[in-house]
């Protein structure tokens, strides 16, 4: 085996044996990058497992099983960081754990991920029939705020066919396209930076339009109901949305399908004490309806559901 020599102009340098063995400086400087990405992996909590954090769920959102070693790879960490990070969202119930990796919870709404046109196929006559139930919210001369969603686009094609004098503001291109041509309806979009995902208007610019204007009814969409938290969404944009909606808005009201009641989602997008009504397409479940009656939401449940309740609940003749 050749011995580690003193390379010609290169004083106190060592060469690497012919076995591909480190030596000399060389072995020090890898000992020395060993120690700084042990330390790096120290620190790689606080902030930046809470960015790691929210990356996982961005990942899971997409439907699909995560492996940890997939991960570590990805963050540059070890595999029981990661393990760590997949507890500690289980924990708050926004993934389940599996051997070797992590999946979504049953409960939380993946189509709501999913681009708005893509979700506009899905449930849509389940959709409809909650939109439908929504039209007794709206009267002549109201200053309405129209929040984007599949569900919401289908509400504007409803209203579009009426003759309610409405002062309309929305983020959803798709809503102000459909409502412009109403003649009935004056039709405001806001600015803001467009995603193409959702084709609603997003960020700093929308939040402040929406902070100078005042409304006697929002109505939006949800990914989601809890009876104890109320409305939840996927991302902080829908709380911040929200937020602002609660302080603007005389009266806040959703328009979701049944499917939506009893779900979850990583961030409360309106308390369910802030909620003045909920529209939809069937009645909700036992528990649903009792957190809404405690909070004294209005429930508006689709005529034909309604009708067949009120049919079943009749006394023999």
């Amino acid at each position: 085996m050749a011995s580690a020599r003193t390379l010609p102009g290169c004083p106190g340098r060592r060469s690497t044996s012919i076995s591909g063995r480190s030596t000399g400086r060389s072995q020090e400087a890898d000992l020395m990058r060993d120690s700084e990405d042990r330390a790096l992996r120290n620190r790689a909590g606080g902030a930046l497992g809470a960015a790691r954090q929210q990356e996982i769920l961005s990942l899971i959102a997409r439907g699909e099983i995560i492996a940890v070693n997939a991960l570590s790879e990805r963050f540059g960490v070890s595999q029981e960081t990661v393990r760590r990070d997949i507890r500690a969202l289980e924990e708050a119930g926004l993934l389940q754990r599996v051997h070797g990796g992590a999946m979504p919870t049953g409960t939380v709404d993946l189509a709501a991920r999913r681009p708005v046109m893509e979700r506009l196929g899905l449930g849509r006559e389940a959709k409809q029939a909650a939109a439908q139930a929504a039209l007794p919210l709206f009267r002549d001369g109201m200053h309405v705020f129209l929040g984007g969603s599949s569900t919401m686009l289908l509400l504007a094609e409803l209203l579009a066919k009426r003759n309610h004098a409405l002062t309309v503001t929305t983020n959803m291109v798709d809503i102000a396209t459909v409502l412009a041509g109403n003649s009935a309806c004056e039709v405001s979009l806001l600015g803001g930076i467009l995603k193409p995902a959702t084709h609603t208007l997003t960020g700093v610019e929308t939040i402040r339009a929406l902070e100078r204007r005042v409304f006697d009814l929002a109505v939006c969409g949800a990914s989601a109901f809890d009876p104890v938290h109320g409305i939840l969404g996927p991302s902080a944009w829908h709380a911040e949305i929200g937020d602002t909606l609660g302080r603007q808005a005389r009266r806040l009201a959703y328009v979701i399908d049944a499917s939506k009641f009893g779900r979850s989602d990583a961030h409360v997008v309106r308390p369910v004490t802030e909620i003045h009504a909920i529209a939809t397409n069937k009645e909700p479940d036992a528990t649903c309806r009792s957190g809404c009656e405690a909070a004294g939401i209005m429930l508006l449940v689709a005529a034909a559901e309604a009708a067949e309740q009120a049919v079943e609940g009749a006394s023999p003749a």
